[in-house]
């Protein structure tokens, strides 16, 4: 991780915190340990145990009740209460997702770029739910994880999308998940141009996503995740058809959002 050696102290101390707490939000059923925590971040452990303790007297954090792990605190749920109704799917967008995931009878995802990760914000479930697909509105991962992040890296220029995917390969390696699927599907997505998880991830797990944008760039992505055996190439075809005609409609609802790109894409520095 990048040293902020030109950042003030207190602008310094904002970007670890909001590391810190974008860190926390990826494991809420079982909380972090300091240690974990303080080699995720790339920051001393002495650092992580200060800021950390005054995120849980702010009550940003909390301590997960019999054990010394982490989670997001009470405080957390309470701004994101404030702000929900400001970023979440408009109705009418959701309607349509919700119509699609009925349609076509799998899952419907719906996520947006934050930093070098997807932001999961919306998840409609058709009949074929499979519950292999643990990932639910609030879900934060590595763009290269999926195939919605994998449609948002596709549609960014060659340079920016490396220096993602460098970042995405170390935080993988540290969690010990294999790098060489992670490298197969996005190779795969960015010659296709859109995202194709092909049984990368899990086993008999596929699906597909297509990214929407503002500007000309990619802010977030739609996706449909399946079974391998409802992915043939003729409803594969099928399905990207109808959703790139839904990522216009999102591209426009998202347009009059509060959702702008940050002028500091990319994860928060020391």
């Amino acid at each position: 991780m990048n040293k902020d050696t030109g950042a003030s102290d207190p602008l310094r101390s904002v970007r670890r915190t909001t590391a810190l707490l974008r860190l926390l939000s990826t494991h809420m059923a079982t909380g972090w340990r300091l240690t974990d925590l303080a080699q995720a971040a790339g920051l001393h452990h002495s650092t992580v145990h200060r800021l950390v303790s005054g995120m849980v007297e702010e009550r940003l954090a909390a301590r997960v009740g019999g054990s010394m792990r982490y989670t997001l605190g009470p405080m957390a749920h309470e701004i994101g209460l404030a702000a929900r109704s400001y970023f979440e799917p408009p109705a009418p967008v959701a309607e349509r997702l919700a119509g699609l995931a009925a349609h076509t009878r799998d899952i419907v995802f719906l996520s947006i770029r934050s930093g070098n990760d997807s932001v999961c914000i919306g998840r409609w479930d058709g009949q074929r739910a499979l519950k292999a697909y643990t990932v639910e509105v609030g879900t934060r991962r590595a763009l290269s994880l999926s195939a919605g992040g994998a449609a948002i890296l596709a549609g960014l220029r060659r340079a920016e999308r490396e220096s993602v995917v460098a970042a995405n390969l170390e935080a993988i390696a540290l969690r010990g998940e294999a790098q060489a699927a992670v490298q197969r599907m996005l190779a795969r997505s960015v010659r296709l141009g859109y995202g194709y998880n092909r049984e990368d991830i899990i086993p008999g797990i596929a699906a597909l996503g297509v990214p929407f944008g503002l500007a000309g760039r990619p802010v977030g992505a739609l996706s449909i995740g399946t079974s391998a055996a409802n992915l043939a190439e003729d409803r594969r075809s099928r399905l990207l058809a109808l959703m790139r005609g839904e990522a216009g409609v999102l591209a426009a609802a998202f347009a009059q959002s509060r959702y702008v790109e940050s002028p500091r894409q990319g994860s928060a520095k020391n």
